[in-house]
């Protein structure tokens, strides 16, 4: 008799405890697939950024608790438009054709390339040429605003170290219009042109906006610099 008072006694303390939890049959491909579609999304969407990109898991995703049924997943967007470093996919989950829930896949990139580097110490104001410069092999997080080509008419805004990797930051126009100067005004109307000399009353570089101040009249004009002491009116 004193077994079943012991045989009630477990049946209380077992009693409301949880069985241990299964995995859900699938949930192990679910989640394969899961991973496979954010990489997949990672890489077509680096494909048009020049270089080459390698995608890593960072951590296995959680996988949203869905009724049984076919499930499909599509990338929906990044997190970050340059996937470099430490960054998520965010995938859309449909079950039986109808979307049923987002899921977050967490991923590091590296970008693989070529930047551009100083040769040696270049100090500030130094006109930029691939004499002074060279292209080197690169592998993982490029520094903000790392440069692969050199844009034109560009000069050092501070001295660089020998081996420093180029960026926008580092970078100011040329001034091809300082003021005081003459600069020959270009303006264009269908196919008739008319240039004419004005003096300059800011200074720019290729591509910048200067103010101009035409003769007699001593009106000032704003116009894009095309060359040295050259601008063109916009229309």
């Amino acid at each position: 008799m004193r077994a079943l008072p012991l045989l009630l006694l477990s049946a209380i303390l077992a009693w409301g405890q949880a069985p241990p939890a299964q995995p859900e049959p699938g949930a192990s491909a679910s989640l394969e697939q899961l991973e496979e579609t954010a990489l997949a999304f990672a890489q077509k969407s680096a494909s048009a950024l020049g270089g080459t990109y390698h995608f890593k898991v960072a951590q296995a995703p959680r996988f949203p608790a869905l009724p049984p049924g076919q499930l499909t997943f599509e990338g929906a967007y990044l997190s970050k438009q340059d996937p470099v470093g430490h960054f998520f996919v965010v995938v859309t989950v449909k079950r039986n054709g109808a979307r049923a829930a987002m899921a977050r896949v967490d991923l590091d990139g590296s970008w693989v390339g070529q930047l551009l580097r100083a040769k040696q110490d270049l100090a500030r104001k130094t006109d930029l040429t691939m004499d002074v410069l060279e292209a080197a092999p690169f592998e993982g997080v490029p520094p903000d605003g790392a440069l692969t080509s050199l844009p034109p008419c560009q000069r050092l805004r501070a001295p660089l170290a020998e081996g420093h990797v180029l960026t926008r930051a580092d970078l100011e126009p040329i001034p091809l219009v300082k003021s005081g100067e003459r600069v020959r005004l270009t303006a264009t109307s269908d196919t008739l042109t008319i240039a004419l000399d004005t003096t300059a009353r800011s200074r720019g570089g290729l591509g910048d906006r200067v103010r101009l101040e035409s003769p007699g009249s001593h009106r000032i004009v704003t116009a894009v610099v095309t060359g040295p002491g050259e601008a063109r009116l916009e229309n």
